[in-house]
């Protein structure tokens, strides 16, 4: 009495044939990847939604910005970035899209009031979602090619309003971290921001025993920038690759305190095993669920 569901992409990209022998014991139902035309209506519906009560001509923007994401996606899809084994990782898909429109939808209208505006915004939400995944500056250069033509050429504006500072950097902690209406901003001020995140530091160390005397810098900073933007997201989670000692530890304790979120950490110790990770794991749970933490 044991009915098996399986689930199987086509082969290549690390997937294997599934022989016909196998094949032959399932009912097999097959569908395609979804045409652009139905991505383009699903997500001019959900940004339309969230960004409705904006004005005319940034509604008006949302239709030929979709159209561009999906030209990006398309690219990356199927342009230089394909997996290799040390880019094992570059592996695309609808949930980028997802990702990217997530961050759009975090615009404040307060702050988004020109179609550049909104491409600021785009271009730091794909940079965010593709960009962080590439691991050399050739790839990352390709990027930044393809998000400044696609920017300008769409929209015809100059790659400087686009680019009005040394990195587009956006988060919602600039104007400190206890206000109630936390505004998802482009911070323009690089030099004042860096300043910012060392008050947090500052900030952080005194309300604990175990201080983080770091050496805050703009590569840093970029960093806990991006841990912020994706842990304020729902259902936001990131993988930090790097060599230890890079930080990932401490800038993700410090984006954490800048969330005014509660850090969990597991101890790996001597003897640590399967029913100490469930313990973790429940207590963790428990203090999200029920504490509501």
């Amino acid at each position: 009495d044991t009915y098996i569901l399986a689930a199987m992409g086509p082969p290549g990209g690390g997937r294997s044939v599934i022989t016909g022998r196998l094949q032959r014991h399932f009912n097999v139902m097959t569908y395609t990847d979804l045409e652009f035309e139905s991505i383009e209506i699903i997500f001019n519906k959900i940004i339309g939604a969230f960004l409705h009560n904006f004005n005319k001509e940034i509604k008006d923007a949302i239709p030929e910005m979709i159209s561009m994401t999906l030209r990006v996606y398309d690219h990356v899809l199927n342009g230089p970035l394909k997996p290799t084994p040390n880019k094992s990782h570059y592996t695309f898909n609808l949930r980028d899209i997802s990702r990217i429109s997530q961050g759009i939808c975090n615009a404040d209208n307060k702050k988004c009031i020109k179609v550049v505006d909104l491409t600021r915004i785009w271009v730091h939400e794909n940079t965010r979602v593709f960009g962080d995944r590439l691991i050399d500056q050739k790839d990352g250069g390709w990027l930044q090619k393809l998000l400044s033509d696609e920017a300008c050429g769409t929209f015809k504006l100059d790659i400087a309003d686009v680019f009005n500072a040394e990195r587009i950097i956006f988060g919602d902690y600039v104007d400190g971290i206890d206000t109630d209406t936390r505004i998802y901003q482009q911070i323009t001020d690089l030099k004042s921001l860096v300043q910012k995140v060392i008050e947090f530091l500052e900030e952080y160390n005194g309300s604990v025993k175990q201080q983080m005397h770091l050496v805050m810098f703009l590569d840093a900073v970029d960093h806990v920038s991006r841990i912020s933007r994706v842990i304020r997201q729902p259902l936001g989670n990131c993988l930090l690759l790097g060599i230890g000692g890079s930080g990932r530890q401490s800038l993700s304790r410090l984006a954490t305190f800048m969330a005014t979120y509660k850090l969990f950490q597991i101890e790996v110790i001597k003897g640590y095993g399967m029913p100490n990770w469930r313990d973790d794991v429940k207590k963790c749970l428990l203090q999200a669920g029920a504490e509501n933490k």
